[in-house]
């Protein structure tokens, strides 16, 4: 249905270490322009084309939070890590933490509508007497 696979790394906070060989300030450090520039955060400004573009999916589409989508919080890092690698990642249990996550925190918006909506229609789920609240852009 979604193409979604259910196999591959389990990246979340608690299991950041499950990449040996990543190390957050040499992987940050090599995708900025100036590689010998000084790190005091995980800013995505001083980031090159190619690893900005993939920071920006990450932080608005794949794991969207409320707000600060400029700084990178290591969890991002290792997936813009594991998409520019070709690391399998299990995007299932990414997608599940991240919603878990949204529910407990009032700064995120409940992400995923559009695949909510496919899962919805695929299993048949009658949503005809659901109460619809129409946000304007």
């Amino acid at each position: 249905m979604t193409g979604l696979k259910s196999f591959g790394l389990r990246i979340n906070r608690g299991n950041l270490g499950v990449v040996e060989e990543f190390n957050k300030i040499q992987f940050y450090k090599g995708c900025l322009k100036n590689p010998h520039s000084k790190v005091r955060n995980f800013s995505i400004g001083g980031l090159k084309l190619d690893e900005r573009l993939i920071a920006f999916i990450v932080s608005w589409i794949l794991t969207p939070r409320g707000s600060n989508h400029s700084t990178l919080s290591e969890e991002d890092l290792l997936l813009i890590y594991c998409i520019m690698n070709k690391v399998k990642i299990n995007w299932f249990h990414t997608i599940k933490e991240h919603m878990q996550k949204s529910m407990r925190l009032c700064d995120f918006h409940y992400p995923y509508t559009i695949l909510i909506s496919k899962f919805l229609h695929y299993f048949e789920v009658d949503i005809e007497e659901e109460l619809v609240e129409v946000i304007n852009p």
